[in-house]
């Protein structure tokens, strides 16, 4: 009987902390990655406008410590760009893509405040 009220007690105090410990996880990681990507934009000469991140995978589906982050920005031109960059938590590890913004992408970005 002790034993079971042990487990019970453990999986109830160490759910909440995991649950926790990744919220905290994927808040700081997305907000220090968008830190890295704006501090790019601004080096290199680009208007931030938005951005979205995601993990970033192997091709064998293994998760990689980088993550993903789409920007949508402006050049000096002031022509949307769409970049891709890979960014770790010490900064931008590499530029995945650079290319002329799309119109018909706008539909795959999430709309806020709608």
């Amino acid at each position: 009987m002790t034993r079971v009220l042990l487990i019970v007690a453990l999986v109830l105090v160490g759910i909440p902390i995991v649950l926790y410990a990744f919220w905290v996880t994927h808040t700081l990681v997305g907000r220090l990655c968008i830190r890295h990507a704006r501090r790019f934009c601004s080096r290199t000469g680009l208007e931030f406008r938005r951005a979205r991140w995601q993990p970033e995978f192997e091709p064998s589906g293994v998760k990689m410590e980088s993550t993903l982050v789409q920007l949508d920005c402006l050049d000096g031109q002031k022509q949307r760009r769409l970049v891709l960059l890979s960014v770790w938590p010490f900064g931008v590890r590499k530029t995945v893509s650079d290319e002329p913004y799309p119109d018909s992408y706008d539909i795959k970005w999430p709309q806020v405040g709608a």
